[in-house]
This record gives structure tokens, sequence and C-alpha cells, in this order.
């Protein structure tokens, strides 16, 4: 695919082209030197904002859990509790549905494994917000016996898995698509109770 770029922001260019190259192709398939043939720019134009790919990879990554904050942040509009860590939960899955490239790229262990101090801090961010919801859950008597982080593991396990099995074509195939979100929405409930 030859999606020439025609002068502006070739950083944001390369960001883009690169999560299309790793939707279709995997991090393996992704080069610098591909991205430059692709948008028609030198091979060293990509050097100028990214010196390797895993600098690239990270980049994405910063931009798709910044998305991801984002489209989880209208949660607060919910009631603090089990409402509002339903909806996040919803907004996670939905967000990942929407951005179903950003979110493989977000948990491919090659970018993890390289991750820069700036997507590592907006981790925690998100991590430490999930963990205050569970907090005011609890504050409101839910599972108020049960120990935080079991229930943070379980929250992450439980949107992580939700969101693999409604993005990847290999689960995508076993559940209809409209009955999709009635199943989302029980399993969710099932942990909320």
């Amino acid at each position: 695919m030859n999606t020439a770029y025609h002068h502006g922001n070739l950083r944001q260019a390369l960001l883009d082209r690169a999560t299309e190259t790793v939707s279709e192709k995997g991090v393996e398939g992704l080069s610098l030197r591909g991205l430059a043939r692709d948008l028609g720019v030198s091979h060293a134009a990509p050097l100028r904002h990214f010196a390797t790919k895993a600098e690239l990879l990270n980049a994405i990554a910063v931009e798709g859990v910044g998305s991801l904050i984002e489209a989880t942040g209208g949660v607060d509009a919910h009631p603090s509790g089990v409402a509002r860590l339903r909806a996040m939960v919803l907004a996670y899955v939905d967000w990942a549905i929407a951005n179903s490239e950003l979110h493989h790229i977000l948990r491919n262990p090659d970018v993890m494994r390289h991750a820069s101090d700036d997507l590592t801090a907006l981790l925690a961010t998100f991590a430490d917000r999930q963990r205050q919801e569970i907090k005011a859950a609890q504050e409101s008597d839910w599972r108020t016996d049960t120990d935080p982080e079991v229930l943070f593991l379980h929250l992450v396990s439980l949107t992580a898995g939700t969101a693999i099995v409604t993005t990847e074509e290999i689960y995508k195939r076993r559940v209809a698509a409209p009955e999709t979100r009635s199943k989302v929405e029980a399993s969710i409930d099932l942990f909320l109770g």
C-alpha cells in the first residue's frame, strides 16, 4: 500500500501508517524503511522522529493509552462505585473494538518490553484509576471482604480478556455480533454481582 505523504505532520503520518502496518502484518512486518517507502519519503526521513522501531512502537502505545484514558474518562458521569466500574469496563471494551489495532499494539510483548517512562507512567495512571474505582465500590458495600488487589487483578483480566475476545478474529467467529454486547454485559455483571 502506498499512502504517499504530502507535506504536513510526518511524525503523525508515520504513527498512523505504522499502526495500519502492524494491524496488517504484525510487529514483525514493520520497519522504518518500509514506512518511508509507503509514505514516499527518503529512508532517512523517519529517523528524524524515531531512531528505532521500538521507539516508534512506544510512541504508538503512548498515543493508544492516552486515547484509552480519554475514552474511559467519560465514566465520571456515573455514580461512584459499582455503576462506574461497570461503565469503565464497557468503555474500555468499546474503545478496544473501535481501536483494535491500537489495542493489539498495547498487548504486544515487544512493545511492553521497551516501554518508555512516559508509557509506564500512563499505564500506572490508568491502573491507579481502576484501583480508585474499586475502593469507591468497596466503600459502597461491594465485596468488602475481598482483597482490593485481588479485585484489581480480576478487573484487569476481565477487561483485557473481554477486549481480546471481542477484537480478535479467532474469538469473534465464535460469538455472533448481535449477541456480543449482551454477552459482554452479562460477563461484567457476573463479576460485579
